[in-house]
């Protein structure tokens, strides 16, 4: 009988966490302050469609007064007109998102398509507040009847008017953009 009662208080006795060590270990852990799988996001202005988001995976981040969402596991942005008409769309595997500065990075995988021409890109940034997408990186555009290589780009969300830097090519070719 003695046996089990020291054995139960070397057990309890062992079984203590120090409060430091549990601090210290979770610590250097950025947990996300929320988390949301599977989402569609309609912006609207006015009761009329501006954009929406369709993402795999998004994490939001609050730490010193900045607000940061990362997009993870692909993602798109469907750009509309003012009568709620498709315009473009932006496309990639991940991407970070500067909430106080309203700044996108999104990276690996980007593609940014419009009716007419389609970009891709490792790296493309979508400043909201200057309402322009641009890159120093390279690209490639494709339309109906060439494909362009070029380093540097910029342009409206909307891929209408743009701009390349460092065009290294150009090649003409016979089929309809998809």
């Amino acid at each position: 009988m003695r046996s089990i009662v020291f054995f139960i208080i070397i057990l309890f006795n062992a079984c203590k966490n120090d409060p430091l060590l549990v601090k210290e270990l979770f610590s250097d852990l950025e947990l996300p302050i929320e988390l949301i799988e599977k989402s569609r996001l309609i912006h609207t202005e006015n009761g009329i469609i501006q954009l929406e988001i369709n993402a795999n995976k998004i994490e939001r981040f609050n730490k010193d007064n900045t607000s940061k969402l990362i997009f993870s596991e692909g993602f798109e942005v469907i750009f509309y007109d003012n009568d709620a008409n498709y315009l473009s769309n932006l496309s990639a595997k991940d991407a970070v998102v500067d909430e106080n500065n309203n700044i996108m990075e999104a990276t690996n995988s980007v593609v940014l398509k419009n009716k007419n021409r389609m970009l891709e890109t490792e790296y493309l940034i979508w400043d909201e507040a200057k309402d322009l997408v641009y890159t120093e990186q390279q690209v490639i555009i494709t339309t109906e009847k060439e494909v362009i290589y070029a380093e540097g780009f910029s342009s409206d969300p909307d891929f209408k008017d743009y701009t390349l830097k460092k065009i290294s090519g150009k090649m003409f070719v016979n089929t309809v953009l998809k």
